[in-house]
């Protein structure tokens, strides 16, 4: 793109978002903490969910000072439900440390964000721009999608010289912009109109500027050499029941689920039988939760056992089934629970 065609391009987005973009509740404020905070239930949960959750966390947690002195217990029941829970913990870690060494005030640069646990490259550049306008570009796979189909990019974008190479991109344009209104309107052009599939070019505030739809193709970037393998898994759980309760399992705190309760669950259908000593053939399907991460997609086979003779652990707790409401659950469990209630609220084995 040459020099006299950037400043257009520029001009044209940032006019665009200010007539276009979203009215989000991160965008009503300066605050960094509120922005920090949805930065980072955006990544990988999109923002209709979102929504929903920010404003019941800010109503908890309104401010650094709140979210460190909560308790991990009561941190991870208000994520529960937007999945990839590392992200909560990391938060939580996160904000102690601003509270103990930055007075309750998050560092403004992007550089110094970037060492705070949980915060990545992007993660510090969207806030270092945004709350304090710093002249830092974003690179998530929104922007990625934009600029090699603004560049017409043929290169691999699996490829770590590729990526360096999008970051020095990104950084150029965003020179001599206001930082944190670039940053959104390229991530809001990703979001709603330069879709990885049918893009709605004819509404692009830069399509005129686009290398990609002058080729007639703009799908066809971003190039990636290798599709990812998506492994299909069955995985399988137990609701044991014994009084009006059921058991339940804390996950271990260096795990996917860390901290949060969940049902008894196996790799192998064996080994749950082997487990709690059951009868194969009398166990009695109860639901199936199919879910899924980013290179796995899951079928979560339960089944119930009216029968106390559940083997016990330290972290192994029977809970009555008018209390799991109380607990927090990843977001497949969480579907668990709601079956139990529905079918089995009131009753006792």
């Amino acid at each position: 793109m040459s020099k006299q065609a950037t400043p257009l391009l520029q001009k044209n987005l940032l006019a665009w978002y200010g007539r276009e973009a979203r009215d989000l509740p991160w965008r009503r404020t300066q605050d960094p903490y509120k922005i920090w905070v949805s930065e980072i239930m955006l990544q990988q949960t999109q923002v209709a969910t979102v929504i929903d959750y920010y404003n019941r966390w800010m109503r908890r947690f309104p401010d650094v000072k709140s979210l460190a002195d909560a308790p991990l217990a009561d941190v991870l029941e208000h994520w529960a439900g937007l999945g990839y829970y590392r992200r909560a913990r990391m938060l939580h870690q996160a904000a102690q440390l601003v509270a103990r060494s930055y007075g309750g005030r998050l560092p403004h640069t992007a550089a110094a964000l970037n060492e705070l646990p949980g915060i990545g490259r992007y993660t510090a550049a969207a806030i270092a721009s945004i709350a304090f306008g710093e002249s830092s570009a974003v690179l998530d796979g929104n922007v990625i999608r934009i600029l090699t189909r603004l560049f017409a990019l043929p290169d691999d974008v699996g490829s770590p010289k590729t990526i360096a190479k999008l970051w020095d991109i990104a950084q150029e344009l965003i020179k001599d912009q206001a930082p944190g209104d670039f940053n959104q309107a390229m991530m809001e052009l990703g979001a709603t109109v330069c879709f990885p599939k049918n893009p709605s070019c004819g509404v692009c505030p830069v399509a005129d500027s686009c290398k990609a739809r002058a080729k007639g193709d703009p799908t066809a970037f971003p190039f990636k050499k290798r599709k990812e393998i998506i492994e299909s898994l069955t995985n399988f759980a137990l609701v044991c029941r014994k009084d009006g309760r059921v058991l339940l399992r804390q996950q271990p705190e260096e795990g996917r689920w860390g901290g949060l309760w969940m049902f008894p669950f196996w790799a192998k259908r064996e080994h749950m039988v082997r487990e709690f000593d059951l009868k194969s053939k009398k166990l009695k399907p109860f639901m199936t939760v199919n879910h899924g991460f980013t290179k796995y997609r899951i079928s979560l086979k339960v089944y119930e056992h009216p029968s106390g003779g559940a083997p016990g652990s330290a972290r192994s707790k029977w809970v009555p089934i008018t209390d799991l409401s109380k607990y927090a659950f990843p977001s497949p469990h969480q579907r668990i629970v709601r079956e139990i209630l529905k079918t089995h609220a009131g009753t006792a084995s």
